[in-house]
């Protein structure tokens, strides 16, 4: 994209209430709001740990990807360790990677491979 123009053309073309991109040190959030869209920039919320883990969000809107490369998905009881590549996230023809904030195993996984998962959905839960 090349300018915010673009970003609310794609916006409102897609009749999305919220959209998140980062590139960089540059972050923009549109939200729809009383049938307006309002650029806020918002830092991503990627992880909350909670009384049965730590939830891993989705610092994007996208089409998500289990399988990152070569590598089969992830399944529960599968144990990840910090920094690694759990899932890819689509946006405009780009695959950005999810990657675990803590060394755990996989207790839950909230997606399935080619849902379009909302900014901020929690993806996994990993203890």
């Amino acid at each position: 994209m090349n300018s915010l123009k673009d970003y609310g053309d794609l916006f409102e073309r897609l009749g999305l209430s919220e959209l998140s991109v980062e590139e960089g040190d540059f972050k923009l959030t549109l939200k729809k709001k009383n049938n307006s869209a309002k650029p806020v920039i918002t830092p991503p919320i990627e992880e909350k740990v909670t009384k049965k883990g730590t939830e891993v969000k989705a610092p994007l809107l996208g089409i998500f990807y289990g399988k990152v490369g070569e590598k089969e998905p992830l399944k529960v009881g599968d144990m990840v360790r910090k920094g690694e590549c759990i899932c890819t996230i689509e946006a405009m023809k780009m695959l950005n990677e999810v990657l675990a904030p803590v060394d755990g195993e996989i207790k839950e996984i909230t997606a399935s491979d080619g849902d379009l998962v909302e900014y901020n959905q929690v993806l996994f839960v990993i203890d």
